[in-house]
């Protein structure tokens, strides 16, 4: 069978996601281990979630996975799958883009049918083929919820499907990327002292930050630290402290009454001009346009 894929780039806005199907597969008993479900093509996007294994397997294209308990399994229009028993899972299939016309009602992941637009978007490629989020539990919740919202429909389903892929898709991304939050990420022995150091940015983004303080607190010289820090976050000591001053400023902007002037002494800025040109230039607009965009009084 040739593929057809036509591969098309999509703003995150554009992105609209439609459940075709949401099923639970729990044949276990069934089927002997080592049991080989029949392979096919993958037509569309699709989501799994492992709830039991014993030894089970999976190919996708080329490459071989283990399966275990708590695993998200994401696959990509155009990719080759293959199951082996014993195991038990959610499964999610999404158009995309809510435009390949496809029916929820007579969908199946076997039949033969057209292939989805591949999408090309930093969100979706930045998700692993199969990687375990830390928090088992809210996993297996937004998994269920979906397939809850599917099998009994309301009025209001389409709309409350949408919204909950899309918080699935957002949990996803931000446990894959985020090497404290996912614990498939190789991360170095300096963990623990590197959240050590980051609660003690939070706790003290008002006061002068030091890159010399947070090399004692990780025991290590002030250059390691740094290069340990920028490998394992993924942004220098310095664009790390000034994300959380502005996260800060906006955080007061928008909910509280205080002068600008205060406003920058508690976010750890040396002078109020000093602030206003470095939100500016961040945030292309000025602490007032802010609290004014904001907040309404």
């Amino acid at each position: 069978m040739g593929i057809q894929l036509k591969r098309v780039k999509v703003k995150n806005e554009e992105i609209s996601p439609k459940v075709l199907t949401a099923a639970l597969f729990s044949r276990v008993e069934q089927m002997p281990k080592g049991y080989a479900l029949k392979e096919r093509y993958v037509y569309d996007y699709e989501f799994e979630f492992i709830l039991y294994s014993d030894g089970a397997s999976m190919i996708i294209d080329d490459k071989h996975y283990e399966l275990k308990e708590g695993d998200v399994i994401y696959r990509k229009p155009g990719q080759y799958t293959q199951g082996f028993m014993p195991y038990t899972c959610y499964l999610v299939a999404v158009d995309m883009l809510n435009n390949t016309r496809k029916s929820p009602s007579s969908y199946y992941v076997y039949n033969r049918q057209d292939f989805q637009n591949y999408c090309i978007n930093d969100v979706l490629e930045k998700i692993p083929q199969i990687f375990q989020p830390l928090n088992k539990e809210k996993t297996r919740y937004l998994f269920e919820t979906i397939f809850k919202e599917f099998i009994t429909p309301t009025e209001i389903s389409d709309l409350s499907l949408k919204t909950k892929v899309l918080e699935l898709m957002c949990y996803l991304y931000q446990n894959s990327t985020d090497p404290f939050k996912n614990n498939t990420i190789p991360m170095s022995h300096h963990f623990e002292s590197l959240k050590d150091v980051i609660k003690y940015i939070e706790d003290n983004i008002d006061k002068k930050l030091l890159l010399s303080d947070f090399s004692k607190i990780a025991n290590l010289s002030p250059s390691h630290f740094h290069k340990v820090f920028t490998k394992n976050v993924g942004m220098t000591p310095h664009d790390f402290i000034l994300k959380v001053k502005l996260n800060k400023a906006k955080k007061l902007l928008a909910e509280t009454c205080h002068p600008v002037s205060e406003i920058s002494r508690q976010c750890g800025f040396d002078n109020t001009p000093y602030f206003c040109h470095v939100f500016k230039k961040h945030t292309d607009t000025t602490p007032l346009e802010f609290r004014k965009k904001h907040r309404y009084i």
